[in-house]
C-alpha cells in the first residue's frame, strides 16, 4: 500500500456518508461547538476557519456569533451538503494538510473531530499555524479513550463480539493518539503554538 492510501480510504468513505453523518451524528458532534468557540474567543468580526468542516455545523455556529467564516473539507459530498444546509456561508474543497488560503488569513481555526482522520495530523497543525494571524488560536476536538467515551466503547465491544476486526485497511495514525492529553499538548507545541490547554466536554447521544 502506498503512502497516500490512508487518505484515499478516508476520502472514499466520507464521499459516501455525508447524508448519514448529517442524520445520525450531527447533533452529537455539534455539542462541543460552544466550548470550542468560547475557548477560541470567536465573536463579531473574527475571521474563523472550520477545517474538516463536514456539513458545516461549527462554521455556522461561529457565524451566529458574528464571525466571518470559511469552511474547508476534502470531501466534495460534504462541501455540497454544507452549502445546501447553510447557504450563504463559504465552503471550499481543500486538504487540511495543504490549506487553500494565504498566510495569516484567520484569527481562529477550529477542527471538529477531524484529527483522527488525517494521514499527517502534524501537517494539519502546521497549516493551521501558517494561516493564523499573530496571536490567533486553534482548537480541536477528539473522542476520549473508550473506557471514558461510553458510546465508542460500546461500538468497539460490538465489533469485537460480532464483527471481523482483522479486515485489511490501509495503515494510518493511531485513532486515539490525541485522546492522550499529553500527546495533544506535545503536538501543539511542536507546531509552534504556546500555552496549550485540554478540557473535557460531555456529550450525550440517544440511540
Amino acid at each position: 500500500m502506498g503512502p497516500g492510501d490512508f487518505s484515499a480510504f478516508e476520502h472514499e468513505g466520507w464521499e459516501r456518508v455525508a447524508q448519514a453523518y448529517h442524520t445520525y451524528f450531527g447533533d452529537l458532534t455539534a455539542q462541543s461547538n460552544h466550548a470550542m468557540l468560547e475557548a477560541l474567543g470567536v465573536g463579531r468580526g473574527t475571521r474563523f476557519l472550520d477545517v474538516a468542516s463536514g456539513p458545516g455545523y461549527l462554521a455556522a455556529a461561529a457565524r451566529r456569533r458574528g464571525a466571518d467564516v470559511a469552511g474547508v473539507d476534502f470531501s466534495v459530498a460534504m462541501v455540497e451538503k454544507a452549502r445546501r444546509v447553510f447557504p450563504g456561508l463559504e465552503f471550499r474543497i481543500g486538504d487540511a494538510e495543504d490549506l487553500p488560503f494565504p498566510d495569516e488569513s484567520f484569527g481562529a481555526v477550529g477542527i471538529g473531530f477531524g484529527m483522527e482522520h488525517f494521514q499527517h495530523p502534524e501537517r494539519a497543525l502546521a497549516e493551521a499555524f501558517r494561516v493564523l494571524q499573530s496571536g490567533g488560536r486553534i482548537a480541536f476536538t477528539v473522542g476520549a479513550m473508550p473506557d471514558k467515551a461510553v458510546g465508542i466503547g460500546m461500538v468497539l465491544k460490538a465489533i469485537e463480539k460480532h464483527g471481523t476486526p482483522d479486515v485489511p485497511v490501509p495503515p494510518g495514525p493511531p485513532f486515539f493518539r490525541f485522546s492522550d492529553w499529553g500527546e495533544s499538548r506535545h503536538a501543539l507545541l511542536e507546531a509552534g503554538f504556546v500555552h496549550p490547554e485540554v478540557r473535557e466536554v460531555e456529550h450525550e447521544h440517544d440511540i
